[in-house]
């Protein structure tokens, strides 16, 4: 099967990766979130490409926001506003599939016009372990709720808008996980202060405190008690972006490498001629193709709704992770003591390492894939249906719209 992308979608991968070097070359403040590029992604119509027509957006087109993401993650030089579209992004999701038409109504055009919106998964005493979330809804009289609670180490918190949060029914072990739409502004939540971090600096992180918040079913995104696999379902969207910018940063740190080593000569030869340099370069090419092919072949079978989808993600996400960050460091080799000194590879080494982090860490990953892998093995005397069955038995599966043409050879 040829994959390439349509004209469409290369058009807007052209715009986007324009807008990602316009921001890249202009003077920003390093410590604080860049509102100006996150109004010109806003401006090109970014948030339109998934939100419903009927809401203000041009459709649910997927791809062509997968694109978008692409073109400004390959030549962008910091990852911080890239990850904000990704938790942006998830929300979308969100709404789009499991909210009420009001929930869109009231949410949707708030996305539309700017408003950043945060996802508060990890508590500080059981991080991102959500069925034993501290956070939790209480029902009260009237069909209304009571939210406690705290979470940790999240994006936009200090700034967002809108949380969606993540806890669970009262009287619940490891069950009754509900999700809960927060306005920023209601009695109760308490934000706390800007995280200080290594990089990404203008991604701002934080926590937050949720004190008998006062719910009602409005607020509630899904039936609450039954929101586990829905998280799943939004969770998954964000992995797969994840490795996706962290393979597609590598594309203007590779070509201006690949230029340094024909013009740096040592021995009398470029260092281009040298077999160490090439391997270091050539793993570099090599990871940021696999993560970029990883994350669009599970982006078709996340939309499609494939059984395989939510192992699919955590590989992508993985592939890329490891992708940026060992080229990172590869590229700081490869510098020697130029690179080590501050600049464009200290910059880059320092915003890659989050993504060892970003989006759930390696152990927790990997515990998903092999847990999948279980699920996903035929049994004994049984036929395997991994390649028909929904990923959701109440909905049937859809064929993807993927971004490409497709021939089968």
């Amino acid at each position: 099967m040829q994959l390439q992308w349509t004209p469409d979608q290369l058009r807007l991968r052209g715009l986007y990766r324009e807008i990602g070097r316009e921001m890249s070359v202009r003077p920003r403040a390093t410590d604080a979130f860049d509102q100006s590029a996150w109004d010109a992604v806003r401006a090109a119509g970014l948030w339109r490409l998934i939100v419903p027509a009927e809401l203000g957006g041009d459709g649910r087109d997927w791809w062509g926001f997968t694109s978008a993401l692409e073109g400004l993650a390959s030549s962008l030089r910091a990852p911080g506003i890239l990850l904000s579209i990704i938790a942006q992004a998830g929300m979308v999701r969100a709404l789009d599939r499991f909210g009420t038409e009001a929930q869109k109504k009231h949410y949707l055009p708030r996305i539309l016009a700017g408003e950043l919106t945060a996802t508060a998964i990890a508590d500080p005493d059981t991080g991102t372990d959500v069925r034993a979330t501290s956070s939790i809804l209480t029902p009260q009289a009237n069909e209304t709720f009571a939210l406690n609670g705290s979470k940790y180490n999240i994006a936009h918190a200090p700034v967002a808008g809108f949380i969606l949060v993540i806890c669970k029914l009262d009287d619940h072990e490891r069950s009754g996980i509900s999700l809960a739409l927060v306005d920023a502004s209601m009695p109760g939540v308490h934000a706390g202060p800007r995280d200080d971090k290594l990089g990404n600096r203008d991604l701002p992180t934080g926590s937050l405190r949720f004190e008998d918040v006062r719910l009602d079913y409005g607020h509630m995104l899904g039936v609450p008690g039954e929101g586990l696999r829905n998280l799943v379902d939004i969770v998954s969207l964000g992995r797969l972006y994840y490795g996706l910018v962290a393979a597609a940063m590598l594309e203007p740190m590779l070509a201006e490498a690949l230029a340094y080593a024909q013009q740096r000569e040592t021995f009398g030869v470029p260092i281009l001629e040298h077999q160490h340099v090439q391997r270091r370069l050539t793993d570099i090419c090599i990871g940021m193709e696999s993560g970029k092919w990883v994350a669009y072949g599970a982006l078709s079978r996340l939309l499609a709704g494939t059984p395989d989808s939510v192992m699919l993600c955590s590989i992508a996400k993985l592939v890329g992770a490891d992708a940026v960050v060992d080229s990172a460091l590869d590229l700081l080799r490869l510098y020697g003591s130029k690179g080590y000194h501050e600049g464009p590879v200290t910059d880059f080494l320092r915003n890659a390492l989050a993504f060892c982090a970003v989006g759930g860490t390696d152990e927790m990953h990997r515990r998903n894939i092999m847990n999948q892998m279980i699920r996903l093995a035929p049994k004994a005397g049984a036929v395997s249906d991994r390649a028909v069955k929904p990923a959701h038995p109440d909905r049937e599966a859809k064929p993807s719209p993927v971004p490409v043409q497709a021939a089968v050879a």
